[in-house]
């Protein structure tokens, strides 16, 4: 037994559903923003340690899987020779998820950052470059070369 629904050939349907995705989790980074701002707006600096390296290492990997995930994978995720454009889509839909659960983990960094201490220009970073990575994956999807009737 299938519980599943068959996966969407509808490429607009998929586009509704990233863009929704897309920005609510965009919007959500200003979100922590505001909220850090509100619960930590005078928290003394201090050096966090090897904790910042960490973060700083684990945001950097995340940033470079994002942009090779977006400039690599994404495009290559359609092919507009194949008949049934449904797998193609599901690819191009769960690599997008992937690229903003990856993005907003990078602000969560930064949120987490400034709560173990670290100066607001250290957390700035974090999410000034998941703000980055987001508008990098924008979700574009290809034009349909046959049309859907």
């Amino acid at each position: 037994m299938n519980s599943h629904p068959p996966p969407t050939t509808d490429a607009a349907a998929v586009g509704r559903l990233l863009k929704i995705i897309y920005f609510v989790l965009f919007a959500s980074v200003g979100v922590y923003w505001v909220v850090l701002e509100t619960l930590a707006p005078n928290l003394e600096p201090r050096d966090p340690g090897l904790v910042k390296n960490i973060l700083q290492g684990m945001g950097a990997a995340l940033g470079a899987a994002v942009l090779y995930i977006r400039f690599s994978r994404i495009p290559a995720a359609i092919d507009p020779a194949a008949s049934d454009p449904a797998p193609g889509l599901a690819r191009l839909r769960m690599y997008y998820i992937l690229c903003f659960a990856l993005t907003e983990a990078i602000a969560l960094y930064g949120f987490v950052l400034r709560f173990l201490g670290g100066a607001r220009e250290e957390a700035a970073v974090f999410f000034l470059a998941a703000a980055g990575l987001f508008l990098a994956c924008y979700p574009r999807l290809p034009a349909s070369p046959t049309p859907h009737f």
